[in-house]
């Protein structure tokens, strides 16, 4: 105990020091007015109490964990029990928007093929003798394809549900691993590209995002809102476990208490499953606000957020729901002007960033993206 607080005596001087710093951003690719605007709500709630409320893909982070995680499982045919569930835990069935087959059809080619993978990886070829295999080609881009249908016919909720799905059968111990050794083989701004995944006979394919890198500019406005004693909030449509590997991790990302990160959560057990915990509002849409009022609000004298960031239609709700919010930062990912997300970023455009939203420009902007709805 006396050393507990020995360490404590010794760590609160350099924290006051460090916050009495009161950084401001610095230049980096910001737009020069909304870097202004940020440096003046930073000495405006400098030690107030205040906090900001963060989404995670394609706004703190370029591109998307979940889909970096769900690339590199693919790539490695990482799974723990995929042939058991058919790929298809969480994933009503129905007809695909094409192709003429049926989700389950799909599972079961699915299931069928990586099953032959798996053999030829037991059997110790590399990753690149399975790579060439017409099978595996087929496998892949069958799998990129069960994703856009998924989005196409049921909408993102089940496909965001399905993409973390995919690490069912293992421990959390376990999925945070596998997490963590996807983020290393995904991150960096130079792995940043769109893929077109086709199978050998041209039936199958579509574009795949493959890649993720966390800004110098976004890590700098996480790091100053520390240092101005305003409280960073990740509020995410991502699994909660996947994007805490990240945030948390003070290298790779900003080195966030994993308390201050909220996303979607599985029902607990000794392995995963793909199934949402019913005790909790999930981070989708307007639950993303149900849980900064309840979760964050109550830490903070019950007042909103004063920052909000985002990038899709799903983030508006928590962009447009608090009185106290000052700003809400749009990172221009390419949205349609038709959609929600797209008119507040014409409003920013319109109000040359001076009124309540921002509009950044992406920090990575990636040849070839396409516009995803994003929850």
């Amino acid at each position: 105990m006396k050393r507990l607080f020995l360490l404590l005596a010794l760590a609160l001087p350099l924290a006051c020091q460090h916050n009495a710093q009161h950084s401001e951003l610095a230049a980096g690719s910001w737009d020069t007015q909304v870097r202004n605007q940020l440096n003046s709500l930073l000495e405006t709630y400098q030690d107030s109490g205040a906090y900001a409320v963060f989404d995670f893909d394609k706004t703190s982070i370029v591109h998307d964990v979940s889909q970096a995680l769900w690339v590199y499982q693919v790539e490695h045919l990482r799974y723990a029990d995929a042939p058991a569930h058919g790929f298809l835990d969480g994933i009503p069935d129905a007809s695909m928007a094409f192709g003429d087959i049926t989700f389950a059809q799909m599972g079961e080619v699915l299931k069928e093929e990586y099953t032959q993978l798996a053999a030829l990886k037991a059997d110790g070829k590399t990753l690149d003798q399975i790579h060439a295999t017409d099978t595996y080609k087929d496998f892949r881009a069958r799998m990129a394809c069960l994703l856009v249908g998924m989005d196409d016919v049921f909408g993102y909720e089940v496909s965001y549900l399905w993409m973390p799905g995919l690490l069912a059968g293992y421990t959390e111990e376990e999925a945070r691993e596998v997490v963590h050794d996807a983020v290393l083989d995904q991150m960096g701004k130079d792995k940043l590209e769109v893929q077109e995944w086709t199978s050998p006979d041209g039936k199958w394919s579509t574009p795949v995002e493959r890649g993720i890198w966390f800004s110098p500019e976004m890590k700098d406005l996480y790091h100053c809102l520390a240092d101005h004693g305003i409280t960073a909030y990740v509020c995410s449509a991502s699994l909660e476990l996947i994007v805490e590997v990240l945030a948390c991790d003070p290298d790779l990302g900003v080195g966030l208490p994993p308390e201050q990160v909220f996303g979607l959560r599985f029902v607990r057990g000794d392995k995963l499953v793909a199934e949402y915990d019913p005790e909790y509002v999930q981070t989708i849409r307007d639950g993303k606000v149900t849980c900064i009022r309840t979760l964050m609000a109550p830490l903070h004298r019950d007042k909103g957020p004063i920052l909000v960031g985002g990038d899709s239609n799903g983030d508006v709700p928590m962009l447009i729901a608090f009185d106290d919010t000052r700003h809400g930062l749009i990172i221009d990912v390419g949205r349609s002007p038709e959609s929600k997300i797209g008119r507040l970023a014409t409003q920013a455009r319109e109000q040359n960033n001076t009124g309540r939203y921002l509009l950044q420009p992406n920090f990575a902007p990636i040849r070839g993206a396409v516009d995803g709805g994003g929850i």
